[in-house]
């Protein structure tokens, strides 16, 4: 028998290698009960947070870390946090009394220099742009770029609410004069006098939430609209999907995720509550801006029930490998999509067939 060829020799094992290789590092497929991890305090949840391997979890005065199956707590913190920013060394906490600096290898924080009078006022926003340059809200001074240890001006409004990057490299701010995009070094204003797709419900920008599609929901007390992802918005489409409230007016939403074979699930004051997927777009449950009273068409909208919480999430949140993260008083869960359809149930039928008001209500 002739042997095989040198070069199927080495193909072989080279192939059997890749493979092995491919295997092992792929994230295994997990479609089992949820993961739940117990937490030391009841405290409201601010943000989940990763850098690179490591996850974080931030509550109003506590800093989590996960270690295997447990969340351990690593720091405490007098203030309030409102908001916080994860680096591969360092977190960074927007407390109510200034900005601080966490170092993830002693776990204690840091102040910025007094001489930085904005880094003493309650802070509103921390996020992280493309280029890694970190943008600060400081309530009552406005909106700075983090450069060297001093804080550089970039917008000049008082009130800053939120903010967030995007996949596009835009920074959002949310503020009460409209909802500001930074974006190939110019910003965009969005508000209440804009035209076309420049307009907006309010000018006062109380929350933006991004979704894992890449949307993101701007929230109002006169409505909520729709960023939607780059190339997800119809062709000339020039008005925003708006609707002006989730469940009822009033009801405070926390978070939003989108549920592969479910549709968008809210994290709100009402509970959790389910937009689920139209087979004409994952936002065809929203309508265009109106300045009518009325919606013609039916709204959807399901309340849920997630069997084994014992009070209401204030937190959903998509990972990369699509496992969905509950965050809820004195636990975190651990869910595979899968899994997370089959313990949510609907509690009974939410749709209106008759005119409602511009709205997405629950029943």
């Amino acid at each position: 028998m002739n042997p095989a060829p040198i070069s199927a020799r080495v193909f072989r094992p080279l192939a059997l290698g890749l493979l092995l290789l491919l295997l092992t590092a792929a994230p295994p497929l997990w479609a089992g009960p949820p993961r739940r991890y117990a937490l030391e305090s009841q405290e409201r949840p601010v943000a989940l947070l990763s850098a690179g391997r490591t996850t974080y979890l931030i509550t109003e005065h506590s800093i989590y870390q996960r270690q295997g199956r447990q969340f351990v707590r690593r720091y405490q913190s007098p203030a309030l946090i409102r908001c916080a920013l994860a680096t591969d060394t360092l977190l960074w906490l927007g407390t109510q009394e200034g900005l601080r600096q966490l170092p993830t290898a002693t776990w204690q924080a840091q102040p910025l220099p007094a001489a930085e009078t904005a880094a003493q006022a309650p802070i509103t926003t921390l996020v992280q742009d493309a280029a890694g340059t970190i943008w600060v809200g400081a309530a009552g001074y406005g909106v700075f770029q983090l450069q060297h240890g001093h804080l550089l001006s970039q917008l000049s409004i008082p009130t800053i609410n939120a903010g967030l990057v995007t996949a596009d490299s835009s920074v959002w701010l949310a503020t009460n004069l409209g909802l500001h995009r930074w974006q190939h070094q110019r910003w965009t204003r969005y508000n209440e006098e804009g035209v076309a797709n420049h307009e907006i419900p309010d000018n006062i920008v109380e929350k933006l939430l991004p979704d894992n599609r890449g949307n993101v929901w701007v929230v109002m007390s006169s409505g909520i609209s729709v960023f939607a992802r780059p190339g997800a918005a119809e062709a000339g489409e020039e008005h925003l999907p708006t609707v002006r409230f989730i469940g009822r007016p009033g009801n405070d939403i926390y978070s939003v995720t989108y549920v592969p074979g479910q549709g968008h699930v809210f994290a709100t004051a009402m509970g959790l509550l389910l937009l689920p997927a139209q087979p004409s777009g994952e936002l065809a449950g929203l309508e265009p801006a109106t300045t009518t009273d009325k919606i013609e068409t039916p709204q959807l909208l399901h309340a849920l029930t997630l069997a084994g919480a014992a009070t209401a999430p204030g937190l959903l949140q998509m990972d990369a490998h699509r496992h969905l993260w509950v965050v809820q008083a004195g636990e975190v869960s651990e869910w595979s999509t899968k899994a997370f359809r089959k313990a949510t149930q609907p509690e009974g039928n939410a749709s209106f067939r008759r005119p409602v008001t511009a709205g997405l209500s629950a029943q």
